[in-house]
């Protein structure tokens, strides 16, 4: 290195030998002296004696004086073109000064901006799209559930006698209604989770009193269809859990439905347990969720959490097991969590953080 502070020392050749816009400034801002490409790069003729400061545009001095000495960043220079430097410096501590070389960074730090400015538009242009989605998807909900009401009303006899014929055909509308229905249902909602429109609110909560209440919701459910719900604790020493309690219902309740949905014998089985621990060593709830249903293709699981990929594109039913899944996926990655899809079996595994310093990934205000 050179030195350029040594007292009675001409550092002058030795700048200029840098071959690097380089000049020397007092602790005020004053360039002592600045070599022919620092001039060339400020576009000034003989930069010493004006201040550093009209040449970028920062308070440099008072940077460096409160690091002493030592700045690295990007900064912007004066004038009329847009350009941009990336300042190393080296303080002198016997009379005071620094030295500043400047390198030109401006054709890396606008493409920068662009990349920058071009995800921000994408991400507005992303969520513009799932509000608009969510905005479409509810108006259309409201004329289905008058078409599911007036079918329903008139099945049920309300609207005179019908014979066999027309009660299929009835049953036919209200039938393919109540799935589309569903699906602006999950398409409403998965546009609400991807723009990050779920308030969580984390607090201690009673897991077994959750899990009493989603029993009491689906056993009828599940016994409607000829199948049985076994919901294991055995391995859950904590009764108490810290974490958002609706969210946390709001997957399981995903899951369940996607089961009943796939399930068409057999037993559905949800196990906890919270001896488990994620990558950073915090405490953690596993909950598995399996059914006795053909599982996915091997070549297939790689789209398990993409809504858009149908395997049977005439199946409506798949497409709201689809969007489910993906708002599940969501949801656990927006609570710091992970799952996964079950390959020898049908089902899925999620892991979420329980310790009381966690936060959601995703906060809204």
């Amino acid at each position: 290195m050179f030195n350029f502070f040594r007292k009675k020392v001409n550092y002058k050749p030795e700048i200029d030998d840098l071959q690097i816009p380089t000049v020397t400034i007092n602790s005020s801002g004053t360039i002592l002296y600045s070599n022919a490409e620092a001039d060339d790069l400020f576009q000034i003729e003989n930069a010493e004696g004006s201040n550093i400061t009209d040449a970028v545009s920062a308070d440099l001095p008072s940077m460096l004086e409160g690091s002493k000495g030592s700045v690295r960043k990007a900064f912007k220079l004066s004038g009329e073109n847009e350009r941009y430097v990336e300042i190393a410096t080296k303080a002198n501590s016997e009379n005071n000064s620094y030295v500043l070389s400047f390198f030109d960074v401006t054709k890396d730090y606008l493409i920068l901006n662009k990349l920058i400015d071009y995800r921000t538009n994408m991400d507005n242009l992303g969520r513009n799209k799932n509000l608009f989605f969510a905005q479409m998807a509810n108006v259309f909900k409201s004329p289905i559930h008058s078409v599911m009401g007036y079918s329903q009303a008139i099945l049920e006899g309300m609207g005179g006698d019908t014979d066999e014929k027309q009660r299929k055909y009835l049953s036919t509308i209200y039938k393919h209604s109540e799935e589309l229905f569903k699906i602006l249902d999950k398409v409403t909602e998965l546009a609400k989770v991807e723009t990050h429109l779920i308030n969580f609110s984390y607090k201690s909560y009673s897991l077994i009193k959750l899990l009493n209440s989603i029993a009491t919701e689906y056993l009828p459910i599940v016994a409607e269809k000829g199948l049985q719900l076994n919901i294991n604790t055995d391995n859950l020493t904590q009764k108490v859990i810290y974490g958002d309690e609706t969210v946390l219902k709001m997957v399981l309740c995903h899951l369940l439905d996607n089961a009943i949905i796939s399930c068409d014998f057999g037993t559905i089985n949800m196990t906890l347990t919270d001896k488990e621990f994620l990558d950073q060593g915090q405490n953690a709830l596993k909950i598995r969720i399996t059914d006795q249903s053909t599982p996915p293709k091997q070549d297939e699981m790689q789209y398990v959490f993409n809504p858009y990929y149908q395997p049977d594109k005439k199946s409506r039913t798949m497409l709201i097991k689809s969007l489910s899944i993906c708002i599940v996926g969501h949801l656990v990655g927006q609570m710091n969590g992970h799952i996964t899809a079950e390959t020898e079996t049908s089902g899925f595994t999620i892991t979420i953080p329980t310790d009381t310093n966690i936060e959601p990934a995703v906060k809204v205000e």
